[in-house]
């Protein structure tokens, strides 16, 4: 039985690396699609967004307002809604990258580059209304985990008279494609052949080593940790097998 398992192990292993070779190339050319920015994602947000350029509410607390914005909450391809007071401040969060910003006020929240950037220019170099601006689309691109498949927008919201009465910042995804069963299952195949690669290796080290008089743990874990260099290291050092007599 262990003479047939450690025949069977290294074509076992070539099949599980090659498994997770072609479930990780797979992956990384799905990701490129996930990535890539058609255009198609932000086309629909605006349209989504349209009603609210000509609700002009007359708040922040309108009726009108809250209905349409949670209309909006539910819009394809929106990841994160934030509506915020004209300078900066949080009243409604709600999405997937929400939490990194769900309270305070966009001067505190935003990066420390711009911030820093902004103390360098004159005092009267952007109006309160463009700092405000940029601090929101700083604060809302600060959970930068998932930035490489969001994008970011930030809209004013007028009154009748043409005054801002709010602030609306969007994060959306990049691409129309959806991350479904597929994408999972490719990383399901990947993990599982690596997994199974990577434990292939020591387990016939150990049989081998068994079978030949050596100490076979040591050497077991030695490839468990060091992979395919470890395991050439052993198959140099190894005791050659004798040759049977009669």
């Amino acid at each position: 039985m262990s003479d047939g398992l450690r025949r069977a192990l290294p074509w076992v292993a070539l099949a599980c690396g090659l498994l997770a070779i072609v479930g990780i190339v797979s992956l990384s050319f799905w990701r490129v699609e996930l990535v890539t920015d058609t255009g198609e994602t932000l086309a629909s947000i605006e349209e989504s967004l349209e009603p609210l350029t000509i609700l002009q509410p007359t708040s922040i607390d309108d009726a009108r307002l809250q209905h349409a914005i949670q209309e909006v909450a539910d819009a394809p391809h929106l990841a994160t809604l934030w509506l915020l007071e004209p300078h900066g401040e949080v009243v409604l969060s709600t999405g997937a990258t929400a939490q990194s910003f769900a309270q305070g006020i966009a001067q505190h929240q935003s990066q420390m580059e711009l911030q820093l950037v902004l103390l360098a220019l004159p005092d009267d170099a952007l109006s309160q209304e463009q700092q405000t601006l940029l601090h929101v689309a700083s604060a809302i691109q600060r959970e930068g985990e998932h930035n490489d498949i969001y994008r970011h927008i930030v809209r004013r919201i007028r009154a009748p008279d043409g005054s801002v009465v709010a602030l609306i910042g969007i994060a959306y995804e990049i691409s129309p494609d959806e991350v479904g069963a597929g994408w999972k299952a490719l990383i399901l195949v990947s993990l599982v052949g690596l997994v199974g690669y990577w434990l292939a290796l020591p387990t016939w080290t150990w049989l081998d080593a068994r079978k030949r008089g050596e100490r076979p743990w040591p050497w077991a874990i030695f490839v468990l940790l060091g992979n395919l260099m470890a395991l050439l290291a052993y198959l140099l050092a190894r005791v050659p097998r004798q040759p049977q007599t009669d």
